[in-house]
């Protein structure tokens, strides 16, 4: 009697976690959406009040998102991804370390496995500056996965802003953290260096305009810590933050540059785990 009465207890308390689960998980991204939604919003408006318009702008960078731990998309299948953020950049050199440069974003990815450790696609990137200014930079991007908790990845690309055009690339190294797929969090981190070189014409074509127009060109190292939480089977909610530093031969200092984003993954086909 005593066994089949704890028998039952047991049952019912795992029929109880098992719908509890997917609940607590969606209340958690919930309040996580929630919460980074409102600093989002009260740091871009405190960017517009700072933002100085006397400041020269930089050759627009690649996308800088890592979003997502150290896997790649399984042959045949496809990893999309759709997230909001926002980047800052403290600016010295011609301006005051008060000044910032604001831009909130738009973030897609979209990638397709090519073999087992290789997958292949674009990222696309809108921002839209404090000053006015919008912005769209993407590139194409290649990811490898070097063992199972680590990834390089590499891309180019280009970008047309309100400020110039330019053409871009960056590199990048990911490690991370990979439990069961049934596992609510995962976490990672990755290092970044990332170039673009500023341009009259989109894709840096021959013009006959006259020199000294283009955006000036710029190098960035930057780190990014980040964690997902397991939504579905097939859907993961991923939120990132970075800190970097753009150096610019046009300029004598580097300029700190804050990055940080949330969204969702999608990986259609297989599961793989993030």
């Amino acid at each position: 009697m005593n066994r089949a009465l704890k028998g039952s207890r047991a049952s019912t308390t795992a029929q109880w976690k098992a719908a509890c689960n997917p609940t607590l998980q969606m209340l958690a991204a919930r309040v996580l959406f929630a919460l980074l939604t409102a600093s989002i919003l009260y740091r871009s408006a405190w960017s517009q009040s700072q933002t100085s318009t006397a400041c020269v702008d930089r050759a627009a960078l690649p996308p800088l998102a890592t979003f997502g731990g150290p896997a790649t998309a399984a042959p045949g299948h496809t990893e999309l991804g759709l997230a909001v953020g926002y980047f800052a950049e403290a600016l010295n050199g011609s301006c005051t370390i008060t000044d910032v440069a604001g831009a909130s974003d738009w973030f897609m990815r979209w990638r397709r496995g090519m073999t087992r450790r290789t997958d292949l696609g674009f990222d696309l990137l809108i921002a839209d500056h404090a000053n006015g200014n919008q912005e769209a930079t993407g590139k194409i991007a290649m990811r490898y996965q070097a063992t199972r908790g680590l990834r390089l990845e590499g891309g180019i690309g280009a970008a047309d802003g309100g400020d110039g055009r330019a053409v871009n690339g960056d590199l990048a190294a990911v490690i991370g953290t990979h439990g069961h797929p049934e596992n609510t969090w995962n976490y990672y981190t990755s290092i970044r260096l990332a170039g673009s070189h500023g341009c009259i014409r989109l894709f840096c074509l021959p013009t006959e305009s006259a020199p000294g127009s283009r955006p000036p060109g710029a190098l960035m190292p930057l780190g990014v810590i980040g964690a997902t939480a397991r939504v579905s089977d097939n859907t993961r909610f991923v939120m990132e933050a970075g800190l970097g530093g753009i150096f610019s031969r046009e300029q004598p200092t580097s300029d700190p540059y804050y990055h940080f984003s949330f969204g969702l993954q999608f990986n259609v086909g297989k599961d793989r785990k993030r």
